[in-house]
This record gives structure tokens, C-alpha cells and sequence, in this order.
């Protein structure tokens, strides 16, 4: 008995001595997206809320009771630390934000019937200030006050979706359905690439505990043996690829997509990226 208490003891710690390893390199990227935005002492905060948010949520669906022991002894917290952390999420004390006002106000322009034109169904050019039908008025209802109207203008434009258009009043047209940040927008970028990297999680923790059929798809494929000199041309050819592909995902989400939103309706979706292990500095090499 000692000596199978041993082994499993050792297979315990190689687990973790693996694990620590693969997360080291997913922080990393972490911390190269956020790094000069967000400081380690508030990472660190976020971290802690989030240890003990999910210590709970694993302890009830274990059957468990989530004290503030049970909680400490599973995140290595100090109990009063936990218990400080509980208070404030009791207190109610929730931000939520979306993390692209963006997708949502073309989302909205795109299936509310009174942003479209009764004509062609498609989103109407509108009038940019005033009541009633108006890009300010469609700002208010998908973005909230928060954000001023020239600024969404500005952004919009920056990724062409937008073009501004001189009538008997100053309107907005819609050109592109797809919100594509502009490349020098360093915080939203980084915001994208954080949701995109969670929803790659979301899929391999589904399939953790998912059965065969319930399963999502959650594939990589790649080669180790690849002449650098052929990168561009690779990534040339995988892009078009991945552009048949996407257009294939639009027409399967329109397919399965409800005309207008409504309470209790989920969110769904499918990604595709390219990935090498290289530096980008080094594609110039």
C-alpha cells in the first residue's frame, strides 16, 4: 500500500510539473498581449476572484459544500482572503461589458426590423444625429451612452464598414457586416484575441467531460518540418483556404441565425486561425 501511495504521489506531481510546463506558454502569450495595460499586482486580483469563483462552482457540482475551508484548501488561499473575495461577490459588484460594442451595434443595424430598409430588408442608410431611425439612435440601443457617435463613426470607418454619404442629411451606410479592428487598435486587439483564445478553452473543457456524441470540434494539425524560406507562400495558400471556409461558416450560422433577438437565445460559433511558433520579426528574415 505505502508503495502504491508513492507512485501515485509521483504520477501527481509529473502531472503537475507537465502542467505548470504547457501553462507557463499560454501566460506568456497572456502576459505579451496585456503586458503595459494591465499591472501583475491587478492580474493577480483577477486571478484570486477567479480561483475562488470556480473553487465554488467545482465543489457544488462534486456534490461538495463550498465553505470557506473547502475553498481555501483548494486554491491555497487564506481563508480570510476567501472569505473577503465571497463578501464582495455578494455584495453584487459585477462588471459586464461587451467585449465588441462594435459586432454588436452592426449586429443590430444587420437583424432589427427597424434599422433595415422596409424596401430591400437590408440595413437602411442612416441618418447620422436625431430621433427615431438614426445611427445615434442605434448607438444608444446597442452600445449605451458610454460611447459618442463620432467615435463609433471613427472606428467603423477606420475598418471600412462604414462610409459616411453627403444627401439633404449627412447618413451612414453599412459596407461590411464583418467588424475587423483596425491593426494599430492595440486594446482591441488585444480584447479579440483574449475571447478568441477563451472560446478555444471553452471547446477542450466541453470535451473534457462531454460523451462521444455531445463532443465539438477541436482539432489542430501542423508539421514540424517546414523550410522558412516557404512561410510566406504557406500562409499564402492557407489563407485562401481559410477564406472558402469561412464563407461556408457565414452561410451555416445564417442558416441556423433567428431574424431578431430575443430573451433566451445562446451564442454559437466557429473559428479559424493559422498559427506558427516562430516570432513575426523573423517572416522578414
Amino acid at each position: 500500500m505505502p508503495g502504491l501511495v508513492m507512485k501515485n504521489n509521483m504520477n501527481q506531481q509529473d502531472d503537475a510539473k507537465s502542467i505548470t510546463h504547457f501553462l507557463s506558454q499560454v501566460f506568456r502569450k497572456v502576459v505579451r498581449l496585456v503586458i503595459g495595460t494591465v499591472s501583475l499586482p491587478a492580474l493577480y486580483d483577477i486571478l484570486k476572484t477567479i480561483y475562488v469563483e470556480e473553487a465554488q462552482k467545482k465543489l457544488e457540482r462534486d456534490g461538495g459544500k463550498p465553505t470557506k475551508s473547502a475553498i481555501a484548501l483548494m486554491t491555497g488561499l487564506d481563508t480570510r482572503v476567501v472569505s473577503s473575495m465571497m463578501d464582495e461577490s455578494a455584495s453584487g459588484v459585477a462588471e459586464t461589458q461587451s467585449v465588441n460594442p462594435e459586432n454588436a451595434l452592426i449586429d443590430m443595424w444587420s437583424s432589427d426590423n427597424f434599422f433595415k430598409d422596409p424596401k430591400t430588408g437590408q440595413p437602411a442608410r442612416l441618418p447620422i444625429v436625431g430621433k427615431g431611425r438614426t445611427f445615434q439612435t442605434l448607438v444608444l440601443r446597442a452600445i449605451g451612452r458610454n460611447i459618442t457617435v463620432k467615435t463609433v463613426i471613427g472606428r467603423l470607418q477606420a475598418s471600412h464598414n462604414i462610409r459616411v454619404m453627403q444627401e439633404d442629411v449627412e447618413k451612414v451606410e453599412l459596407l461590411s457586416k464583418i467588424y475587423s479592428p483596425i491593426s494599430s487598435d492595440r486594446a482591441k486587439q488585444t480584447e479579440v484575441g483574449l475571447i478568441e483564445a477563451s472560446r478555444v478553452l471553452s471547446a477542450v473543457i466541453h470535451n473534457m467531460t462531454a460523451n462521444e456524441t455531445t463532443r465539438v470540434p477541436q482539432q489542430g494539425r501542423w508539421t514540424y518540418r517546414l523550410d522558412p524560406v516557404r512561410y510566406k507562400e504557406f500562409r499564402i495558400k492557407a489563407r485562401n483556404l481559410l477564406d472558402k471556409q469561412i464563407k461556408e461558416g457565414e452561410s451555416l450560422l445564417e442558416e441556423f441565425e433567428e431574424p431578431t433577438k430575443v430573451p433566451g437565445q445562446i451564442t454559437v460559433g466557429i473559428g479559424w486561425y493559422q498559427w506558427g511558433d516562430h516570432e513575426p520579426v523573423e517572416e522578414d528574415e
